[in-house]
């Protein structure tokens, strides 16, 4: 009788348990693979010491502690992966954990903007940044307790000195030594 309970029980959770795709599972899984490459980039690393940022700008900015970046970058023996790829990251980020703030293009860059959390506040912001001929990146802003209203103003303010914008760029253009 115990055996039949132990293995009902091993049955039960390995039937219940559905891997659901995480964007962690995705770079953990990726990170190694041909075409890919991961930076890691502390809060501290990045200065607005000579931007003028409001109080709560910095506290959004105090919010943050890293980007995992994780890119993509197409090469001619590759093309026809990167739709595999690309649908792979964006089915990641349908997990019904996330939450869809917005989708724009700027300048034949793709971007979807997701974040992990409640209403109030997040812990992780996901970008996803693609270009049909060059690759994408997949951005995770990894921080405690972060305000999405306020951590889109502080993107809008980076974004008007140029940095943010150049830091996506050159991820998606898989410039990765400029970094």
């Amino acid at each position: 009788m115990k055996q039949i309970l132990t293995i009902l029980i091993l049955v039960l959770a390995f039937t219940s348990c559905k891997k659901e795709n995480s964007i962690q599972t995705f770079f953990v899984e990726h990170q190694e693979l041909p075409n890919y490459s991961v930076i890691d980039i502390s809060s501290t690393l990045i200065d607005f010491s000579e931007t003028d940022l409001s109080a709560e700008e910095k506290k959004a900015y105090e919010s943050l502690d890293k980007l995992h970046v994780l890119l993509y970058n197409i090469d001619s023996t590759n093309t026809k992966a990167f739709d595999t790829e690309l649908k792979a990251i964006n089915k990641v980020f349908k997990n019904k954990d996330y939450t869809e703030m917005m989708q724009f293009s700027d300048n034949g860059i793709k971007f979807k903007i997701n974040t992990i959390g409640n209403e109030d506040t997040v812990d992780e912001v996901l970008v996803l940044a693609s270009m049909a001929d060059k690759g994408f990146a997949t951005i995770r802003v990894i921080g405690d307790a972060m305000e999405p209203e306020k951590i889109v103003g502080l993107f809008n303010k980076v974004k008007e000195t140029n940095w943010l914008y150049a830091f996506i760029l050159a991820m998606c253009m898989g410039i990765n030594s400029c970094l």
